[in-house]
């Protein structure tokens, strides 16, 4: 007895979990007027690789993350979504295949874990608090007011 089953092939779990460098960060506004961020990071997988970019886009959580400053460009973040596409080439406008610069991975339902948020870029380091640190008048912002002169009396 001979059967002809046709199978659907459901997608498999495929969660992934990266850390990285935020290489782009961006509101698109779509032309129905909707907006949603969309993120590229740059993780290395091996010591100085070029290294595979991460898509993904979102349109609520992490939308108001990077809104309120947490997305920033170069800060270091733990991402865990699932896989929807890898690719390693494009076609350009005259159709000819052209290999990517660094291998992109596109995912979908991205979170960002407890603690996934990592370093930011490195600011002004004369602003920055330093536990420890030497703290000199010279150094204050604004500039201190000099030291009043003290008379001492002679008890004659």
């Amino acid at each position: 007895m001979e059967t002809n089953q046709t199978y659907r092939a459901f997608a498999a779990f495929n969660s992934l979990t990266i850390a990285g460098r935020i290489f782009n960060s961006e509101i698109v506004t779509k032309d129905t007027g909707e907006q949603f961020l969309a993120v590229s990071v740059i993780s290395n997988l091996m010591n100085d690789d070029e290294g595979v970019e991460v898509k993904f886009s979102n349109s609520n959580g992490l939308m108001k993350l990077f809104l309120a400053g947490g997305l920033n460009k170069g800060r270091m973040v733990t991402l865990v979504g699932h896989i929807k596409s890898v690719a390693e080439t494009y076609t350009n406008a005259s159709g000819e295949v052209v290999m990517l610069k660094r291998p992109h991975i596109s995912l979908t339902d991205v979170t960002i874990p407890t603690g996934g948020l990592g370093a930011t870029p490195r600011t002004d380091a004369a602003n920055k608090r330093v536990v420890g640190g030497v703290v000199r008048p010279s150094d204050a912002k604004p500039a201190v007011d000099p030291t009043p002169a003290i008379a001492i009396e002679q008890p004659f």
